[in-house]
């Protein structure tokens, strides 16, 4: 990692998303040192600069995955709405998951599960929009059918589609904090199958 930061190759993503998570975690540093001394100035540009370091380091992975020439699969344009959204809803599903130990029935847990509910939204749209779109080579078309009819079928399916999706976005619409809780544990489980099937599906298909 240290190689990476101090004999950088300025072309490569994987070097651009190591400066931009070292940047990430020192305004994270920051933050907790502000917080623990008990300084509040200067709270709107760190947390100004949270988001942005945050946003790139959630979506750098896409464009280090498009470097890989070899996958067609992972060319598509949608790959780094994929990992934003993700980042959304992991976020926001974590905050759900722990809130309510913490704020039963705050303002704050309300305005968390509609945008969780409407990144779950979003994520669906995504796959519809990944699935339903023709895809241009015949790789990127056999990986499609591997996961929506093959291998990954089940773990498609049930594990990011009714599991990660559909069962969050149900246990979403009442108003309760266990349900929240319920809606946010599944919501990561859902995220961590569909990341995996989007980094092996692409790897079985042999280099041609």
């Amino acid at each position: 990692f240290l190689y990476v930061l101090f004999r950088p190759q300025w072309k490569s993503w994987l070097v651009r998303g190591a400066y931009f998570m070292t940047a990430f975690g020192t305004v994270l540093a920051l933050c907790i040192a502000a917080k623990l001394l008990g300084f509040s100035r200067g709270d709107s540009l760190l947390v100004g600069l949270g988001i942005i370091t945050g946003l790139l380091t959630a979506v750098y992975t896409a464009f280090l995955f498009a470097q890989a020439r070899g996958r067609d699969f992972w060319q598509s344009p949608l790959l780094s709405f994929h990992f934003l959204i993700h980042s959304i809803m992991a976020g926001a599903a974590l905050l759900v998951l722990l809130a309510p130990m913490a704020h039963p029935g705050s303002q704050a847990l309300e305005a968390l599960r509609w945008i969780l509910f409407a990144a779950i939204l979003f994520h669906l749209l995504s796959l519809v929009v990944e699935f339903g779109t023709p895809h241009s080579t015949d790789d990127s078309r056999t990986t499609s059918k591997m996961i929506l009819r093959g291998r990954f079928k089940v773990w498609f399916w049930l594990g990011v589609v009714v599991v990660g999706n559909l069962l969050p976005l149900g246990l979403l619409l009442p108003d309760g904090g266990l349900f929240l809780s319920v809606a946010g544990g599944l919501t990561l489980v859902g995220i961590y199958v569909v990341e995996y099937i989007w980094v092996r599906a692409p790897q079985l298909i042999p280099l041609s």
